[in-house]
């Protein structure tokens, strides 16, 4: 499956320090390899007990 996170900039994971190695991505990620590559799933993500700004 691909899994594209916030990819139009609506939410906290664009400018977060920790997107694209946060683990809560990872943990969607692998959740969801094992599905038809041929699906695909968009998350938005607009509060995370994770966010750290990008400044």
């Amino acid at each position: 499956m691909k899994l594209e996170i916030n990819p139009r900039e609506n939410g906290a994971c664009p400018l977060c320090k920790n997107n694209g190695r946060c683990p809560l991505q990872d943990r969607f990620r692998e959740s969801m390899k094992d599905i038809d590559d041929k699906q695909e799933m968009e998350i938005v993500i607009y509060s995370c007990p994770r966010f750290k700004e990008k400044f």
